[in-house]
């Protein structure tokens, strides 16, 4: 059977459930009543009814959600998985398409090679989100956790000014400027309002992003906090740790840049060799 054949009765079938599917009354749902009341919903059906079926499928126990990266870069789960399913069904598309063109100019391929194609394509498409959320991820906790280190500087400033621990987390937050910063603010504020202990925002905070260190903080201030204990000593030392680690990370990184920068330059001087001495080896064996 013919691969465009297939293709034309999977979209045919594809559009003959959308239709169906619209016809049918579907039940409302709050947040598209509540757009709707106030103006706002336009065109929103489909997206929210796609989000929603994103929403499930990131609810499938073989699909893990990487919960702690999202909550770092601010992105919820549907528009991940939305992003998952869009990029999985280009990659089936890719190669029916290319199949198609080829046809055109009278190349057929067997069945049995752009299906395994067109699924291979797929599920690596289908989980490139991922390793763009982690990697983009473990740099957010890179950044972090540097702010993290000056952070702890301004809390160990705030506290030799006589500041009690609690005023000390909230005003260094307050001094400094950047992402990381608004995030511990916000974190703190959150637990200010709902008249819970500061530390207890961080360690929060520190569940939702995956930074451990601030986890680490939160367990001094609440020291400081339940038994009235100096932290300055412990809040430079660990500030100290802190930088240590980013500098040993940072060299590290560079010194594997640098080895990955040889592997062009013998790639390189090997092909320069090559392009030399081949006029003397086809002349001896020519």
């Amino acid at each position: 059977m013919n691969l465009v054949v297939l293709l034309a009765g999977a979209l045919g079938g594809l559009g003959v459930f959308l239709a169906i599917s619209q016809m049918l009354p579907a039940q409302a749902h709050l947040d598209a009543v509540l757009a709707r009341i106030y103006g706002t919903a336009d065109d929103d059906r489909q997206v929210t009814a796609m989000r929603l079926t994103a929403g499930q499928l990131g609810n499938l126990p073989w699909l893990p959600v990487p919960v702690t990266d999202l909550a770092l870069l601010g992105q919820d789960r549907e528009r991940w998985m939305v992003s998952k399913v869009s990029c999985g069904l280009l990659g089936l598309c890719i190669v029916p398409v290319l199949d198609g063109l080829l046809m055109l100019f009278g190349v057929r391929l067997s069945l049995l090679l752009p299906v395994v194609a067109a699924l291979a394509i797929g599920c690596a498409l289908f989980f490139a989100p991922d390793l763009v959320v982690r990697v983009n991820a473990a740099e957010k906790r890179r950044d972090f956790r540097h702010a993290l280190a000056s952070y702890l500087d301004l809390v160990s400033l705030e506290r030799g000014a006589g500041a009690a621990p609690t005023q000390a987390l909230e005003a260094a937050a307050q001094i400094g400027g950047g992402w990381a910063y608004e995030r511990i603010a916000a974190a703190l504020s959150a637990a200010r309002k709902a008249g819970r202990p500061p530390w207890e925002g961080l360690a929060d905070l520190a569940a939702e992003t995956g930074v451990t260190e601030l986890a680490d903080i939160a367990e001094i201030a609440a020291i400081a906090g339940h038994e009235g204990a100096s932290i300055l000593q412990t809040l430079a030392a660990k500030a100290d740790s802190m930088r240590s680690e980013a500098l040993s990370a940072a060299k590290a990184k560079a010194g594997s840049a640098s080895t990955t920068m040889a592997v062009p330059i013998v790639l390189l001087a090997a092909g320069f060799l090559l392009l030399i001495i081949f006029p003397t080896i086809y002349r001896a064996f020519g």
